[in-house]
C-alpha cells in the first residue's frame, strides 16, 4: 500500500475506519559499514537490509 493513503486518511480520521491497516512498527539497525537494516524487533532477522544506501532527492 502507497504510504499516502495512510498519510490521507490519518489526516482526516483513524486509518482503520476506511479500512486501512496500522503502520507497521520495524526496528531499524545500522552496521558499523554505514549499512541499514529493518527488522520486527532487536532480536529478529532484518528482512531487508543495505550495505551502501544512497541519498536520494524527490
Amino acid at each position: 500500500m502507497q504510504a499516502r493513503t495512510w498519510v490521507i486518511a490519518a489526516q482526516y480520521n483513524d486509518p482503520e475506519d476506511y479500512g486501512i491497516p496500522t503502520l507497521p512498527k520495524w526496528t531499524v539497525l545500522q552496521s558499523e559499514s554505514s549499512g541499514i537494516a529493518f527488522a520486527e524487533n532487536p532480536e529478529s532477522d532484518p528482512f531487508i537490509r543495505s550495505e551502501q544506501p544512497m541519498k536520494v532527492r524527490r
